[in-house]
């Protein structure tokens, strides 16, 4: 039972992670400020959960710290009054024109929509032999930039980070990290 018990804590101990980041552009170049100046800038975040989603308001609330980090200092544009992180809400259910018109009308240059679809801890059990399990965090989202002034959409793109690997067991708390280095990643912060 030992020599068990003693095999199991150097699997546990000895988990590896790596990490995998998945970039699909629909519209832009590269980062979101690369090469771009978007002045004044309303954040708007989303998610779209799957329906088995747990605690979805907790993960919200996580998230909507993260974004909140991340777009502390970006580089390429400001997001103080009258700007800033609006709360989680179905922004990409009205119009985009009507969206345009009301942050015109509150004096913002850009708005960036930040649709939140996976944010969570995953767990993969196989019963063989051997017995093997692995864990990952992962922060699956699309963050969608577009200019006010023209309605032109400045940078479309979706981000998909997992880190994980065999013997790992992670809790929901790391899946911030994984949000919070993809979003500075699609930013452009330099960190």
């Amino acid at each position: 039972m030992k020599i068990v018990l003693c095999i199991f804590v150097i699997f546990v101990v000895s988990g590896c992670a790596a990490t995998t980041v998945h970039t699909y552009q629909a519209a832009g170049k590269g980062t979101i400020c690369a090469g771009n100046d978007l002045e004044i800038i309303a954040v708007l975040p989303e998610a779209a959960w799957r329906h088995d989603q747990k605690e979805p308001k907790k993960r919200e609330l996580m998230a909507l710290e993260e974004i909140e980090k991340s777009f502390q200092d970006i580089p390429c544009g400001s997001t103080s009054r009258p700007g800033g992180i609006r709360n989680f809400s179905n922004w990409s259910s009205k119009p985009e024109s009507e969206l345009l018109t009301q942050f015109s009308e509150e004096g913002i240059d850009t708005i960036i929509i930040i649709r939140v679809e996976e944010f969570t801890p995953r767990l993969e059990i196989t019963f063989s032999l051997p017995f093997l399990w692995g864990g990952s965090n992962e922060a699956d989202f699309r963050v969608r930039a577009i200019s006010v002034k023209t309605g032109a959409v400045i940078n479309d793109m979706r981000v998909k980070r997992v880190t994980g690997g065999p013997f790992n067991v992670r809790p929901a708390e790391w899946s911030r990290v994984e949000l919070n280095s993809g979003l500075n990643e699609a930013i452009g912060n330099a960190k």
